[in-house]
């Protein structure tokens, strides 16, 4: 097989990763409830077909369930979200959350491993570096990011909020999972903020430079997510990086005002937070009527060849 083919294979595992076949000939009894079934599980009580009696793999197997080893386990969700992340999260914001470990409990649990590798490894936390470059004099963003340091996976998700509403704006037209919902897209970040926090622990080794990756992350993603091509996809995380990174100084320069008054502000307020509003929303609204004028035209587009072919 060459690597063309390999390739194509790739593909087509990413698009559908997950066989839900069974032997429907093949009828189980549970043990549980008493009810006679055909498949993997029980539909009366939901126990497996083939539980089996308690051995040592069993005491393994509970163990290993403390940090989601199990079925839909924590490593394969992993897996699943670093090779086809898109089409995962894509899966479980549509109804197939069989298919996940839970993902907010994906999210603190990463956050504890990446604790202890800093703890055990004694590796430099390339966080602080990031961290110790935003100055400020605000007693309640000092406090942020000092719980930031202690909590990873907690501040990334805290951080990863800023992408909810520029998300749901930009991508809102997009081909696939078109008009998502803002729940939806909280989960969305929640995935994502998994896949920063890899990064992070990734540059506890390798140095703050491993930080490139976070844009190649949601680039990567949100192509398998929401169908753009390389371009439309490209300007439109652009854009998305760029709303965001504003809404957060921004939210940071409301919290010094309040907190330190106007002549202590943070240096982005200076004197016109208009702009730095403006700079915020602009970009994210003006991104969202482009999508909205090119989905249109392109379902004009398409009735347009429907009539044509009757015709």
């Amino acid at each position: 097989m060459d690597i063309k083919q390999r390739y194509k294979r790739f593909k087509v595992w990413q698009l559908h990763a997950f066989d839900w076949s069974f032997n429907e000939h093949e009828r189980h009894h549970c043990v549980n409830c008493g009810n006679d079934f055909v498949g993997n599980h029980c539909p009366h009580c939901s126990q497996k077909a083939d539980l089996g009696k308690i051995s040592w793999k069993s005491v393994m197997e509970s163990a290993a369930e403390v940090w989601g080893m199990h079925n839909r386990s924590l490593l394969y969700s992993l897996w699943q979200l670093i090779w086809r992340p898109g089409y995962f999260i894509s899966d479980y914001i549509n109804g197939k959350r069989q298919v996940s470990f839970p993902p907010v409990k994906m999210l603190v649990i990463m956050g504890v491993i990446g604790y202890f590798i800093d703890y055990l490894f004694k590796a430099p936390d390339a966080t602080k570096v990031i961290i110790k470059t935003v100055e400020s004099g605000s007693p309640l963003v000092k406090q942020f990011f000092s719980w930031f340091e202690s909590n990873p996976g907690w501040g990334w998700l805290s951080i990863a909020c800023f992408f909810l509403i520029p998300t749901w704006c930009l991508f809102r037209y997009s081909p696939s999972n078109t008009k998502h919902s803002l729940p939806q897209g909280f989960f969305i970040q929640v995935f994502m903020s998994i896949q920063v926090l890899i990064v992070d622990n990734l540059a506890d080794f390798f140095g703050s430079f491993f930080y490139i990756m976070v844009p190649m992350c949601y680039f990567y993603a949100y192509k398998q997510l929401f169908g753009y091509g390389v371009w439309g996809n490209f300007w439109r995380v652009l854009t998305l990086l760029f709303s965001a990174i504003m809404f957060a100084i921004l939210a940071m320069s409301i919290t010094e005002l309040l907190t330190l008054g106007p002549e202590k502000t943070f240096v982005y307020v200076i004197k016109r937070p208009g702009f730095l509003i403006l700079y915020s929303v602009g970009p994210m609204l003006v991104g969202m009527f482009i999508s909205k004028m090119l989905a249109k035209r392109k379902k004009e587009k398409a009735q347009q060849q429907v009539t044509n072919n009757k015709i």
